[in-house]
């Protein structure tokens, strides 16, 4: 790899972290998302450091390009992004059901109260 393009690649990766802590030290995120993508930008700044581990990783997975594994790195990342967005979307989902029950049943029983009360005054 170019010494450019590790360069350009470490610069990047430091500016997406100063942004994620910003982003952080503002409560725009919330540390738990934050640090997967923190993680990740620790590992491709790793890789534009020491080029060589991503030419051993091949090697080792059997890939015949460092570019291969590269791709074969960012899919099985995003996958994993997507998979957990998606539970915690199905949980929100679920939470929020469970909230509009919640409050349809203290409407209900709100409005029996009142009715309730209606009638002793009217008696």
């Amino acid at each position: 790899m170019l010494v450019e393009i590790r360069v350009i690649v470490l610069v990047a990766a430091v500016a997406l972290l100063i942004f994620f802590a910003s982003m952080l030290r503002r409560h725009k995120l919330n540390l738990r998302y934050c640090l997967v993508w923190i993680f990740a930008l620790l590992g491709v700044a790793l890789f534009a450091i020491f080029p060589t581990w991503l030419d051993s990783l091949s090697e080792l997975l059997g890939i015949a390009t460092p570019v291969f594994t590269l791709f074969l790195i960012c899919i099985a990342f995003l996958t994993c992004v997507c998979i957990s967005l998606t539970i915690v979307v199905s949980r929100l989902a679920e939470r929020l059901r469970q909230l509009t029950q919640n409050i349809a049943i203290l409407k209900n029983g709100e409005k029996s109260i009142n009715a309730a009360a209606e009638e002793n005054d009217n008696a």
